[in-house]
């Protein structure tokens, strides 16, 4: 359609009294969605993001434009002319405004048609609300998985486990949890969020309440049962992630990402803090079970409070997303099942996704390693007590937990005020993330004492939550419409990072022939783990 065509049907899409005056509200308002819609194929996004705000015009204005449009009197038509140039005259400058806006948005790496929509999204207050729901989620998520560190110490006084039998209980989790990250992906862009985490969080306070029973009945059953447990959880991150992409746009985004990641931290917190300590003054068994109550309460919360996604996105995913998504029907067999097989693998064999890709395998293979492992570390080299190992580990999980919150503030203010666009902030959060826990590792295998190494450990910890505004949020821009897939396909190859960690750190820490180990088989341990932290830096800040 050429431009004159374009603006007409523009003009009677966001003016529908002018059409039909005599109908009533809701049917003018379900007319203007489908026209609106209709128009959203033909009209660039940048034209959308100037669309003044529906029913703008007064009904008077309408009722005597019509009138005059129905009279064939050269003064009628005159009258018509002017009241046209008047009113287009007084919206130019909002179109303007919103024009440039929709620019700057652009330019910092935003999505346009996400910000033009901003008006009718939800308010911020909602939005917030849900952002901690889901940080919270997050949290409890990581808690039931990283529990298993200090209660395999406990389990090992009484069952007896070697290093290589740690070793496999500590990968059971995620050896389940990678199979289900591409399905609970999809089944989240397509059913929602909510129900995809409320599932994990009863199956997983579930497996932790059977956790003695499984142990009781021998190895073999305590690692089908974690095996189980990640099964049934691997859905929840893409769905977290998929969530928060309909409730949040801008830097939001950033806000949200590191919320995300400040949750997680505050989980590890709570798991690597109380666990120790519970297990040694009433049993393990009893630490198990106060995982799993905690598990299923805030699963209560969640059942009450959470949201796949804002109410207005009901009409939206229909209208405005369905529109403004990629074409699945213009071209010759551009509908069909391979065209929409090789575009998705483009997207998932993107540059920048696989860098996305690779920093999350590598973020997850470092902290799965000191979250399994430090335990261990902590009782058998630096011969601490449980209640000493519970406070060592809690300090550098605090300082992690501010520097989430703080990192948080930053990201959006440096987003918003414009010192950094959107990819900057990736790129630079990314980079001091990966360098500092590289140095903190290296500074770890260096220390020989118990405050020496938790000083280390608060460096490594505090500088690895800033990828909460590093790739984490890089899922977030990647993909609008495959979110959840983008999303599920990154997690299941981070997850097999996961699960390669304490496989791998098992097989170091045995090389010298001997079940036990001394300070020089943890420091070539401690220095492959921040050679990984340099190549992740290397990848993920040149190709993202």
């Amino acid at each position: 359609l050429g431009s004159s065509h374009r603006s007409a049907i523009f003009l009677y899409c966001i003016r529908p009294r002018l059409l039909v005056p005599t109908l009533g509200r809701g049917a003018v308002a379900a007319a203007a969605r489908g026209a609106a819609a209709a128009c959203l194929v033909v009209l660039p996004a940048s034209k959308v993001a100037g669309l003044a705000p529906l029913g703008s015009m007064t009904t008077a204005t309408a009722v005597q434009r019509n009138g005059s449009r129905n009279s064939a009197s050269p003064g009628a038509t005159r009258s018509r002319a002017a009241i046209v140039k008047k009113e287009d005259a007084s919206t130019l400058p909002e179109i303007a405004t919103a024009s440039a806006k929709a620019a700057a948005a652009k330019a910092n790496g935003e999505d346009t048609a996400l910000s033009s929509e901003k008006h009718s999204g939800p308010s911020d207050s909602a939005a917030i609300l849900q952002i901690y729901l889901l940080s919270g989620a997050r949290g409890v998520f990581q808690m039931s998985r990283i529990c298993m560190g200090p209660l395999v110490v406990s389990m090992s006084f009484e069952f007896g486990y070697t290093t290589e039998q740690k070793g496999q209980i500590l990968s059971a989790f995620a050896a389940g949890y990678a199979l289900t990250q591409i399905a609970g992906g999809l089944a989240a862009d397509r059913l929602g969020g909510a129900p995809v985490i409320m599932f994990g969080l009863l199956t997983s306070g579930l497996s932790l309440f059977l956790l003695p029973w499984a142990a009781e009945a021998g190895l073999v059953q305590v690692w089908w049962l974690l095996w189980a447990m990640g099964f049934t959880q691997g859905p929840t991150y893409p769905a977290q992630l998929v969530t928060t992409a309909k409730w949040v746009t801008g830097s939001l985004r950033s806000y949200a990402s590191a919320l995300g990641a400040a949750g997680s931290t505050a989980g590890a917190l709570f798991a690597l803090g109380l666990t120790p300590i519970i297990s040694s003054r009433v049993g393990w068994r009893q630490a198990s079970y106060l995982m799993g109550v905690s598990t299923l309460l805030f699963g209560v919360i969640w059942w009450c409070l959470g949201s796949s996604r804002p109410p207005f996105r009901s009409d939206v995913d229909s209208g405005l997303a369905a529109a403004t998504a990629p074409s699945t029907t213009s071209g010759k067999g551009s509908g069909s099942w391979s065209e929409i097989l090789l575009r998705r693998v483009k997207l998932l064999t993107s540059l920048p996704v696989l860098a996305v890709y690779f920093a999350h395998s590598v973020h997850n293979f470092s902290r799965y390693f000191l979250t399994g492992w430090m335990p261990t570390y902590y009782n058998d080299i630096l011969h601490a007590s449980a209640d000493n190992t519970a406070v060592q580990l809690m300090i550098p999980d605090i300082i992690g937990l501010t520097m989430s919150f703080v990192a948080a503030h930053l990201g959006r203010t440096l987003q918003q005020r414009g010192f950094l666009s959107a990819l900057g902030v990736r790129r630079v959060f990314a980079s001091i993330a990966f360098l500092g826990a590289a140095l903190g590792l290296v500074l770890v295998a260096q220390a020989r004492s118990v405050l020496g190494v938790t000083a280390s450990l608060c460096l490594v910890h505090g500088l690895a939550t800033l990828q909460g505004l590093g790739f984490g949020a890089s899922y977030l821009d990647v993909s609008r419409h495959n979110s959840g897939l983008v999303t599920g396909v990154g997690n299941t190859v981070a997850t097999l990072a996961s699960f390669a960690s304490p496989v791998f750190a098992s097989w170091v820490l045995t090389l010298n022939g001997s079940d036990t180990n001394g300070f020089e088989d943890w420091q070539r341990l401690f220095f492959a783990f921040a050679a990984s932290n340099i190549a992740g830096g290397l990848v993920f800040v040149p190709f993202v």
